[in-house]
């Protein structure tokens, strides 16, 4: 399997355990030997030694790291099964839950180790087809909680996956907290719900479209106080006075529903529950401050 950074292949080792042997190619530069760089220092971070350790925090689990004279070496177990595999756009609640409360607890045990992930996706959560326990993987994009000096020498500053991306990253915000997995945790949440995504625009003008038509514009308040210091706030002004047509930036109906629905409307037309729609509307907010937090998320888990 090949990505965007790195190759991953199935290799038989020792007595015949099956492991995930991850290739960063020497050949293609500082940029590749920066985000190999990245993902060992965060899974050094995150002391996941065993696979109890792997199993207990939802973490998968480093087993070694090689250099050769042509490529970095990364080596974990081996699962064939990814949460994308499972998405087929049909609606998967029990599947939702198993991930709500697993991830979570993965993504609580990482920020107390200060790392943010910074890139949860449907393709960075594998899933032990035996057990069904899931763990979170690819490490590549991870900063330091707060983060905010960025090494200036990384041409490659783009963090996520842009249907699962923040929005204050979308606007060119370099600082990496909690809150930025979490509402990563919370577009996948709902999209295992409903069966789709419903932020799923094709370039950054066209996500934020989603956002404003989704959740409606940024409140005054939220616009003043959090989003006057991301760098491309001006980016809004393309959505100003409701004067503006989506259609310029993507088709009248998207593949799944109505473009113009808000969040409120589409919670109700899939007939979520209260307890979902609650975990939902409080994750999926433009305010940092606001957004649920993992603890939070967890007393309404009662985990």
């Amino acid at each position: 399997m090949l990505g965007t950074f790195a190759s991953i292949e199935k290799k038989v080792i020792g007595q015949g355990t099956c492991v995930a042997y991850k290739t960063y190619s020497k050949s293609h530069g500082q940029l590749v030997f920066q985000h190999f760089k990245r993902e060992l220092w965060a899974l050094k971070e995150l002391e996941v030694v065993t696979k109890e350790d792997s199993v207990q925090n939802h973490i998968v689990q480093l087993m070694d790291n090689q250099e050769s004279v042509n490529s970095y070496h990364l080596i974990f177990p081996f699962y064939k099964e990814t949460l994308m595999m499972q998405m087929d756009n049909s609606k998967k609640p029990q599947l939702a839950k198993d991930f709500l409360r697993q991830i979570s607890k993965g993504l609580n045990y990482i920020h107390q180790r200060g790392v943010i992930h910074c890139d949860l996706s449907p393709s960075n959560i594998l899933i032990d087809d035996t057990s069904g326990c899931m763990f979170i993987c690819d490490f590549g994009c991870a900063h330091l909680d707060s983060d905010t000096n960025v090494e200036k020498s990384i041409a490659y500053e783009e963090i996520g996956t842009r249907y699962y991306k923040a929005p204050e990253h979308l606007f060119g915000s370099k600082i990496y907290k909690p809150s930025t997995d979490v509402w990563s945790l919370g577009t996948i949440f709902l999209e295992l719900l409903i069966g789709y995504p419903i932020f799923n625009g094709e370039s950054d003008i066209e996500q934020i479209g989603k956002f404003v038509f989704r959740l409606g514009k940024p409140s005054s308040q939220v616009q003043d106080e959090e989003m006057k210091n991301y760098p491309d706030t001006n980016k809004l002004v393309f959505f100003d006075d409701n004067d503006y047509d989506i259609e310029e930036y993507s088709d009248e109906e998207d593949n799944f529903t109505n473009t113009r629905l808000s969040l409120a409307n589409i919670l109700g037309k899939e007939s979520v529950s209260s307890n979902d729609r609650e975990i939902v509307q409080r994750i999926l907010t433009w305010s940092i401050k606001e957004r649920l937090t993992i603890p939070q998320l967890h007393e309404l888990l009662y985990l």
